[in-house]
This record gives C-alpha cells, structure tokens and sequence, in this order.
C-alpha cells in the first residue's frame, strides 16, 4: 500500500481533521463528507476530470459526493472533512449551492488554518486540534455552532452507542431502551447532535476503528471492534468516506516528517 500521508488524525462527532505531510496523491474518488482544504504550507492541487490537468488552490471547500483528485507532494495540508447534515454542512451548502470544487481566498485560507498549524506543530493533544477544526468550520460557515447534547435521552443513546460500538445497533432497540418510539428519537437525535442518528452510528464506528488501528492494533481487529466485517470492509467505508484506505496514512509528530523529506 502506497503511503500517502504521515500526520495526525483526530475525530469528533459528524466530522474529522486530516492533518499531514503528504508524500503520495489521494487518487479520483469521492466522499459524503464535505471537505474543506487548507493546505499549511503553499498550495494544493486537484483534479476536477478523471485523469485531467492538476490545478493549483490555495484553499477549497468541496462538496458532498464530487469526484476529485487531490495532491500536494511534500506539503502540509490540514483536511477537515464534516457532515453535510450537520448545522455547519447545511449552512456551508446554502452558501454553495451548486456540488462542485469551490477555490477559498488565499487570505481566507490562510486564516483559518494558520491556529491549527501553531497547535499541531507545538504538538498540541488532539482535543485541542479538534476545537480547532471545529471553529474553522463554524467560523467559515457563519459563526454556526452546533451545542453539545443535553437532552437526558439522547446523552444515554450516545452512551449506548459508544458502549455497543462492536455490535449491530439498531434504533428501534435503542429507542426503547431510552423510552421513546424510533421516530421521536431520530428526530431528536437530529435536533440534538446536528446529525443523523445512521451518519452518528457510522462516525463512531470510524473514529473506533482508525483510532485503534493507528494506534498499533491490526486493521483486522480494529475492524471488528467497531462491528466492520473485516479490514475489507473497514477499508472501503473509509475509501468512501475520506478518499483513502486507512494503511495508506500513518501517525507521526512533525518532527519525524524528516523521514519523508530527506
């Protein structure tokens, strides 16, 4: 497997950071994700055709399922990538109504990653990263900021979930165990977290088995603590969701990028 990037990856509920030292291109594909792109130092470059020209960006924002390509060999770039059911996606995708790939201002780009370069080179720990993206995103989409859960309900369905994470969750289930009908608690999970209740299950199941598998357990067992059928399976979703297999990145500190670029 061709490694494509060494960084950090850091998730939260609905959306995750992608912060590296690129070495190889994320070939043609696409994501449900919206995507917002702030390459750290210079520029990206992306494909808007299959086997196309690369263009040249100082930042972009990318909407839900757009086949691109996308490279910047030798470069640090921080990837945020977020529901688009989410406050912040809806907000985004009001503003950008037609799908496609959106070039950002330099300033504008330049801005909004400049905090998270600082922290993630002054080897901050990921929940700061994480604040970070979050108030990239809310700041890009207009200040929308998403409150944390507080309805007692929807607090212990999230505990549910998270306890349950290798096994199939169903939401009629959970709905009773929390004292509501399946309709009642999908419209407040909505209401609650900014996300669907399938997209949550699916975020989770993701930041289980990545966090595992960069943390040194095999890809195998990281699959199936988070109720993945197998590596295969685990691979493709995150093919899907992200545009990369999970053994093509690897987790480092900045310091070690010089393995890479020597």
């Amino acid at each position: 497997m061709e490694l494509v990037g060494v960084g950090r990856v850091v998730f939260w509920e609905g959306g995750s950071l992608w912060l590296a030292l690129l070495a190889a291109a994320n070939n043609w594909h696409a994501h449900h994700a919206i995507q917002l792109c702030l390459p750290v130092e210079a520029e990206a470059q992306f494909q808007t055709k299959e086997h196309g020209d690369w263009h040249h960006y100082a930042g972009a924002i990318i909407t839900p399922d757009v086949p691109h390509g996308f490279r910047a060999p030798g470069k640090v770039v921080a990837n945020i990538l977020f529901e688009p059911e989410s406050a912040a996606g809806r907000s985004l995708l009001s503003q950008y109504p037609s799908p496609g790939l959106h070039e950002l201002p330099r300033e504008t780009a330049a801005k909004l990653v400049a905090p998270i370069a600082a922290a993630y080179f002054g080897g901050a720990e990921d929940d700061t990263l994480v604040d970070l993206a979050k108030q990239a995103v809310s700041s890009f989409a207009g200040g929308v900021v998403q409150p944390a859960p507080t309805d007692a309900r929807v607090l212990e369905a999230i505990e549910e979930i998270r306890r349950h994470i290798d096994e199939p969750i169903l939401l009629t289930k959970l709905a009773r165990k929390v004292g509501l009908s399946a309709g009642r608690l999908r419209h407040l999970f909505v209401a609650e977290t900014g996300v669907s209740f399938r997209a949550f299950v699916l975020w989770e199941r993701l930041n289980r088995a990545l966090a595992l598998g960069f943390g040194g357990t095999t890809w195998t067992e990281a699959a199936h603590a988070a109720n993945f059928a197998d590596s295969a399976h685990l691979s493709r979703t995150c093919r899907r969701m992200f545009g990369l297999a999970p053994s093509s990145a690897r987790i480092e500190l900045p310091d070690q990028h010089s393995r890479l670029t020597a």
